[in-house]
């Protein structure tokens, strides 16, 4: 967790490069599942937004929690945006630094004015913008999911170049995004189906040559959603939490679930799922996304009694307050 004058992508690359403990090793014998995210300062204010066992830190600075013993980390990224234009991706040819000049041997600005949008799209982008999304790191050949996509806000422009909120690099593969509600909850849901299937899929393997609970029994969650979603995207309050609910619960929904959170102005963790008994992702910061940090127990499988204090750790979510969740 970090405010936005931290170094903070040095500290997720340091975290990525050097392993890790923790989750990672319990669930699946791989670096650690980091996750997290960027606060939201009050502007013009420069005081701390960031602490830990009720101290607080200066701007600038960055805290984190591992997780060791049985106890570990699941994550799971929803996107908030789809892709417009072209369906092949971009690719790009010329950089420099945050500045993107060249996709497809052509200005790129240029090729940004020719986007073909329908109506509605039309409507998106006088309402939201338009977005670049770059390719995650990883990906084989041109085969990229329109979920591993990077968004990134374009923040200028200098002719030829299109400035946006991160390095670009050549040869890296891009699509312009814009924001979409119902593409943000089916990738949403879609996430959260997918984690759940795959917990189930490895509750009864073995793991270590003796008897371990690969799938994880979940014992609470952090909730880090975009300040962009929430009622700005959706409409109305809660749409995040009510899904995220389900990670933690029986079913999307359950009152019982446990499970905290704030709105972002970064979110941090991998593209897509990591640490449901799956080789752990490179560690991404994210924007317009939905992040779910589940705290998971590795240790024995569970029992139906220890099912029942567990989903009775969360108190009910009823009288949400309408603006402090996503």
């Amino acid at each position: 967790f970090a405010d936005p004058f931290s170094r903070i992508q040095d500290i997720v690359d340091g975290l990525d490069s050097s392993g890790g403990t923790g989750s990672g090793d319990v669930a699946s014998g791989s670096s650690a599942v980091v996750a997290g995210g960027i606060s939201c300062p009050v502007f013009g204010n420069d005081g701390p937004t960031v602490a830990i066992n009720g101290r607080t830190y200066p701007r600038g600075s960055a805290v984190g929690l591992g997780l060791s013993g049985t106890v570990g980390l699941q994550a799971v990224v929803a996107q908030g945006c789809r892709p417009v234009g072209s369906v092949i991706p971009h690719r790009v040819t010329g950089t420099d630094g945050n500045m993107i000049e060249g996709l497809d041997g052509r200005p790129a600005v240029e090729v940004l004015g020719d986007i073909d949008l329908s109506d509605e799209e039309k409507r998106t982008v006088e309402r939201f913008g338009v977005m670049c999304g770059l390719a995650a790191p990883g990906g084989v050949d041109d085969v990229v999911s329109d979920g591993d996509y990077l968004i990134r806000q374009i923040i200028g422009f200098r002719v030829p170049g299109i400035m946006i909120g991160s390095e670009a690099k050549e040869d890296q593969l891009l699509k312009f995004h814009v924001r979409d509600p119902v593409t943000a909850l089916e990738d949403l849901q879609n996430m959260i189906n997918r984690a759940r299937t795959e917990r189930s899929f490895r509750a009864g393997e073995e793991m270590g040559g003796g008897s371990r609970n690969n799938a994880g029994t979940p014992l609470a969650a952090l909730q880090v959603s975009c300040v962009a979603r929430g009622r700005a995207l959706f409409g109305r309050p809660n749409v995040d939490v009510e899904h995220i609910e389900g990670l933690i619960g029986e079913q999307p929904g359950d009152d019982n679930a446990a499970i905290g959170g704030f709105f972002a102005n970064g979110e941090i963790g991998p593209v897509g799922i990591a640490g449901v008994g799956l080789t752990s992702k490179a560690t991404h910061i994210h924007a317009f996304t939905a992040v779910a940090c589940v705290i998971c127990d590795f240790g024995a499988p569970p029992t139906a009694s220890s099912l029942d204090q567990i989903t009775g750790m969360g108190a009910s979510l009823e009288g949400k307050d309408d603006f402090a969740w996503g």
